[in-house]
């Protein structure tokens, strides 16, 4: 039983880490600060209320960089690596236990380290805190909206995982 739960864990990941690259790669919306709007922020929070903190790290952050880098923005590799998978690890970590309010608190936290995150890179990379507040808006967006998608699809994927991985 531990080796199927084991391989369960595993596809999940890679499952995770390939739905978090295509919401991030191709459903995105480019800005006119070298970055983007995507959807991979859902699936980070999804994936992350399910699998152990460095599954989710991997999902989180390896999923969301490899589309940086196939998209163009490799020069955001390592920035997200760290900021998805620290969003990725928070939610994992926070949603040992399960409660409505504890997953809509834990997937706020988690935006709100990408959000500031993406803030302190984009000041890194630009040199300006002015440019780098100008982004807060539509990372706050791209946060709320992953919230949105992780709480429709949270009840939907839940029987069918806790299942396998219990």
């Amino acid at each position: 039983m531990m080796k199927n739960k084991q391989t369960y864990e595993i596809v999940l990941t890679g499952l995770g880490m390939a739905l978090v690259f295509v919401a991030t790669m191709f459903i995105k919306v480019p800005n006119a600060l070298d970055g983007y709007f995507n959807l991979g922020d859902g699936f980070i929070l999804l994936f992350a209320s399910f699998l152990n903190p460095f599954e989710s790290f991997l999902i989180g952050g390896l999923g969301s960089a490899l589309a940086d880098v196939a998209g163009g923005y490799g020069h955001y590799f390592f920035f997200t690596l760290i900021i998805k998978g620290l969003e990725a690890i928070v939610v994992s970590l926070l949603m040992k236990n399960y409660s409505k309010p504890k997953q809509i608190s834990s997937y706020v936290l988690g935006s709100v380290i990408m959000v500031f995150g993406y803030f302190i890179a984009k000041y890194i990379l630009k040199g300006s805190w002015i440019v780098a507040a100008s982004e807060i808006p539509a990372n706050v967006v791209q946060g709320a909206a992953g919230i949105v998608i992780a709480l429709i699809a949270y009840p939907m994927v839940k029987k069918i995982v806790q299942d396998k991985l219990n």
